[in-house]
Order: C-alpha cells, then sequence, then structure tokens
C-alpha cells in the first residue's frame, strides 16, 4: 500500500511556476560625429577661388549619429595654414553644408558665419561640407588647409 501511494503522488500533476524576467534599457542624450572623408580643395579656373566644389575638389563627409535633442554647430570656417609668400588677410573663407537622409532638409549656402542646426533621434547619417576660399589677388604655389570645427551638443 506504502508503494501505491509514492506512485500516487509521483503521478499527481504539478503546478507550474511562472517567474517574469525583466529588462530595462536607458537612452541617453548621446552624439557622434566622425569625418570618413576630409575635403580636398582645388583651384578654379580664373585662380582666384580655392575651394572643395571646384573640379576634382571633394567636400568633407561628416557622419553623425543622435540619440536625444542635440544641436550642431558649424564654426566660421577658418584658414589654418598658407605657403610662404601668401599674403594673407583678404581672403574670405566660407563654407557650405548639404545633409542626406535623415538630414536631407539641412542645407546651406556659401556663408563665413556660424551655422546650427537641430536634431534629435537620427540614424548614421551623413553632412557634406564644402570650404573654399576666395581671394581676388589669386594664390602662390603651395599647401593651404581650412578648418570647420562642428560640435554635437
Amino acid at each position: 500500500m506504502r508503494g501505491l501511494i509514492c506512485l500516487l503522488v509521483l503521478c499527481m500533476p504539478t503546478p507550474a511556476w511562472a517567474i517574469d524576467v525583466t529588462f530595462t534599457g536607458i537612452v541617453l542624450n548621446t552624439c557622434t560625429l566622425a569625418v570618413p572623408t576630409p575635403g580636398i580643395m582645388t583651384l578654379s579656373g580664373d585662380g582666384k577661388t580655392l575651394g572643395s566644389d571646384q573640379t576634382l575638389g571633394v567636400p568633407a563627409e561628416l557622419t553623425i549619429v543622435s540619440l536625444g535633442a542635440n544641436t550642431i554647430t558649424l564654426a566660421p570656417p577658418t584658414l589654418e595654414t598658407y605657403p610662404a609668400g601668401y599674403t594673407s588677410g583678404s581672403e574670405t573663407v566660407q563654407m557650405s553644408y548639404n545633409g542626406v537622409s535623415g538630414l536631407s532638409g539641412v542645407s546651406h549656402a556659401y556663408t563665413s558665419a556660424q551655422q546650427t542646426f537641430s536634431v534629435g533621434i537620427l540614424p548614421i547619417t551623413s553632412l557634406f561640407i564644402s570650404n573654399q576660399v576666395v581671394n581676388t589677388a589669386g594664390f602662390v604655389q603651395g599647401t593651404y588647409t581650412t578648418k570647420t570645427v562642428v560640435t554635437c551638443s
């Protein structure tokens, strides 16, 4: 009889046990900038403009990933280096930009002024930035470097 009771206890259905497995995710307001393609400036046919939108020039590509509400700021472009024999001060340094994909509505014609625009949640997308140096006196042979500082905050 004792064996039969043990057998009955083993054969009885057991209650199902359940437990919740929870997950928590936090999305922080972050922004990542990278430059996979630096810009290349070439000289115009008349010798008065050195720019990335001239023949064989290349605009810089800036990639942006944004999580949250951020502001992109493009500082005024500057002429950082120039060859000996070039007299600086009479040139105009300008930038323009054009967004694609998630930034397709963002663009600006050439300007020397700081520019800002807002971004929200933005998967990886590109902003193409052009720089140019305009000098009616022309340029001497050598290497010129311009810079546009971009921040995301």
